[in-house]
C-alpha cells in the first residue's frame, strides 16, 4: 500500500483535493507501481481523481489498472477505460450492477468480473482471482474505504506512506472503514523506514506488518 497524506491523516480535503506529493514522492509511488503486477483502487478514486495509473516519471512497466465498483458507477469514459493500448484494466464489480455499463466497458476491451451477488465485493476474493492471473505484487493506492478493505482482512504486507506539510482539518482519512474495537483487534506494523524527502518538506515511511 503506498499514500501521501495530510500531518492530520488526510488524503483528500473535503471538496475532494488531494494532490499533496511532490515530484520526489511521485518518483518513488512510480518506482513502486513499475515493481508491481497491478494497481488497486476504489471507484472513488476513479470518479474524483481520474487517475491514470499507469508509470510516467520513471522508467518501467505499466501494471495492470485493476478498479473495485461494486455498483459500476465509475464514468465509461474514465481515463483507465479509455487508455487500454498502455495497460490492461480489470474492473470488478457485482452481478446487480449496470448491465448496460458492463456491455460499454467491455466493447471497450475492459475485462468485467462479476465477483459477488451485490456489495461489498470482498477483498480476498479479488486477491485470489488475481492471484489466478499470475499477479503476485499488488500496489494499493487508495482511497480510504478501498484501504481499510484490505487491512481489515489482514491482507497488507507493507506500508509506504509519505506525510505531506499540510492540515485539511477535515475530509477523507488514510483509512477509512468501521474501525477495530481497540489494541487487541488492531493490526499492528513495524516501522522500518524513515526518510526525509528531497523536497526537505515531506517525510516518507514505511511499515511491515508484525
Amino acid at each position: 500500500m503506498y499514500s501521501t497524506m495530510t500531518i492530520d491523516g488526510r488524503i483528500a480535503s473535503k471538496t475532494g483535493f488531494s494532490r499533496l506529493s511532490c515530484m520526489y514522492d511521485l518518483r518513488r509511488l512510480h518506482t513502486v507501481r513499475a515493481e508491481s503486477d497491478a494497481v488497486i483502487v476504489g471507484a472513488n478514486t476513479v470518479i474524483v481523481d481520474d487517475p491514470l495509473l499507469t508509470v510516467r516519471y520513471v522508467k518501467g512497466k505499466n501494471p495492470t489498472r485493476v478498479i473495485i465498483d461494486g455498483m459500476l458507477r465509475t464514468s465509461v469514459n474514465a481515463r483507465v477505460y479509455n487508455t487500454l493500448d498502455e495497460a490492461p484494466t480489470i474492473v470488478y464489480t457485482s452481478k446487480i450492477a449496470n448491465s448496460h455499463k458492463k456491455l460499454l466497458l467491455k466493447a471497450k476491451g475492459v475485462e468485467v468480473v462479476e465477483i459477488a451477488e451485490k456489495p461489498p465485493l470482498k477483498a480476498k476474493d479479488i486477491l485470489r482471482d488475481l492471484y489466478h492471473r499470475g499477479v503476485r505484487k499488488v500496489l494499493i493506492e487508495g482511497g480510504g474505504k478501498t484501504i481499510w478493505s484490505f487491512i481489515k482482512d489482514k491482507l497488507v504486507d507493507e506500508m509506504r506512506i509519505t506525510i505531506s506539510p499540510y492540515v485539511f482539518g477535515n475530509g477523507t482519512s488514510i483509512v477509512d472503514g468501521e474501525g477495530f474495537r481497540d489494541d487487541k483487534d488492531a493490526i499492528r506494523f513495524k516501522l522500518v523506514e524513515v526518510k526525509i524527502c528531497e523536497c526537505g518538506m515531506e517525510v516518507h515511511l514505511r511499515y511491515v506488518r508484525v
